[in-house]
């Protein structure tokens, strides 16, 4: 019986030293690595400093990004004359565009990425002005001129487009928006569509190179930084939704697209693209309820390079979908 009771205790101790040595290690990971997910997090998410997400090209080793960033401004150059700087305050933060009036009753907004202004943006817009709608040219809460700490992933940046949306119709009197949504702008756009007040202003949604959820476009962005994806990718999503406010799982748009009635949806997805996979993309147009829906395959083109790869089968997109 004296054996068998030291049997027994011997399994139990070898089992604790054996927890004490897995939560050590654990906890151990943990500290060592939670600096690594911090890093990556600010640097996605966080305007650390003021010239931080600023009105400037930000990818200039990128031959295409730097070609894409002067054709947008070239653009802008030609409609200077009218330009409008607008400003208003949400949240208590103040935030930035510029309406560019082409005397129409539709607008267009381009939602530009994380980590892009409105003039980045501008590269965007000629198709939409050419089709001869207005520009509202936004810069996204803490990217450009506008305030803020945080990119929240579109949870707060959908309630900054209300309040846009309501200035467009207060001052201009336009009720015909449309939103191009690049990346993870689609979040912005889907929630501020899903809100039934708003569909009256909210004509289209334009979303190009959307993820299905963050979280699967931010595991490819990590490993194509050549990091461990685990434990570091829940890391930074916890970091992420600790701080922006952002609620990653609830604002998913391959769940967003369920919700948005019949809401008139153009897709916009490259073969190319790396970051938002197209068997991803295709499932994403595959779930969306929509029954004016559509997609747009492109051959060439990484992501959100659309454009600079296939100019006139995407502008003759555009204008088709906006009619």
């Amino acid at each position: 019986m004296f054996l068998v009771q030291l049997t027994i205790s011997g399994w139990a101790i070898a089992a604790i030293i054996i927890a004490v040595l897995l939560v050590g290690s654990v906890v151990g990971m943990f500290f060592f690595l939670n600096p690594i997910a911090v890093k990556i997090y600010e640097e996605q998410v966080v305007r650390t400093t003021p010239e931080k997400f600023g009105n400037d090209c930000t990818y200039q080793d990128n031959e295409e990004q730097v070609q894409m960033w002067n054709e947008g401004l070239a653009f802008a150059e030609t409609i200077k004359d009218k330009k409008q700087p607008v400003d208003i305050v949400n949240d208590g933060l103040k935030l930035h565009a510029e309406y560019y009036d082409h005397g129409s009753d539709r607008c267009v907004i381009v939602i530009p990425g994380r980590a892009e202004g409105l003039m980045y943006g501008y590269y965007f817009d000629q198709p939409y002005w050419e089709a001869g709608m207005n520009i509202l040219a936004v810069d996204p809460r803490s990217h450009g001129s506008s305030e803020g700490k945080y990119h929240s992933l579109g949870h707060y940046e959908h309630r900054d487009l209300d309040k846009w949306l309501t200035w467009l119709e207060e001052k201009h009197g336009i009720k015909k928006v449309y939103l191009h949504c690049i990346c993870v702008g689609t979040v912005t756009g889907l929630l501020a569509a899903k809100n039934a007040t708003k569909r009256g202003n909210i004509k289209a949604i334009i979303t190009e190179g959307s993820f299905i959820k963050f979280k699967e476009t931010f595991r490819e962005h990590i490993k194509y930084e050549k990091k461990p994806v685990y434990p570091i990718l829940p890391m930074c999503l916890y970091h992420i939704e600790k701080n922006t406010g952002a609620r990653l799982r609830e604002e998913a748009p391959i769940k967003l697209v369920k919700e948005i009635g019949d809401m008139p949806i153009l897709f916009l997805y490259g073969r190319q693209d790396i970051f938002s996979l197209p068997e991803k993309s295709q499932k994403l147009y595959d779930t969306c309820t929509s029954l004016h829906k559509k997609i747009v395959w492109f051959d060439k083109g990484a992501h959100s390079h659309l454009r600079i790869n296939n100019k006139e089968a995407y502008d003759n997109a555009i204008k088709e979908f906006v009619g």
